[in-house]
């Protein structure tokens, strides 16, 4: 509600739309549930990939020279992306 709040506060003068006309609680809801949407898969994604990515960051401490070659590899491939574009 904040943002449509702050919209509705800097509409210009001249073109200002009153409050029923400006707020629309159907935008809202769907802005609303589309943005917790996302938020609630990275997060469920997040916990998912967590303790693979620890363990993978801990296999690679304990054997830095493939760190190095992970490392080079991804450098190397991004580079090659950037360069195609």
């Amino acid at each position: 509600p904040c943002n449509e709040w702050r919209g509705y506060t800097l509409q210009p003068k001249d073109k200002a739309l009153p409050f029923k006309e400006y707020f629309k609680p159907v935008n809202y809801v769907r802005s609303t549930g589309v943005g917790a949407s996302i938020m609630g898969v990275a997060l469920c994604v997040g916990m998912l990939i967590t303790p693979f990515a620890e363990d993978l960051f801990t296999y690679l401490t304990h054997h830095q020279p493939l760190a190095l070659l992970v490392l080079v590899v991804i450098a190397g491939a991004i580079a090659k992306i950037t360069n195609m574009k």
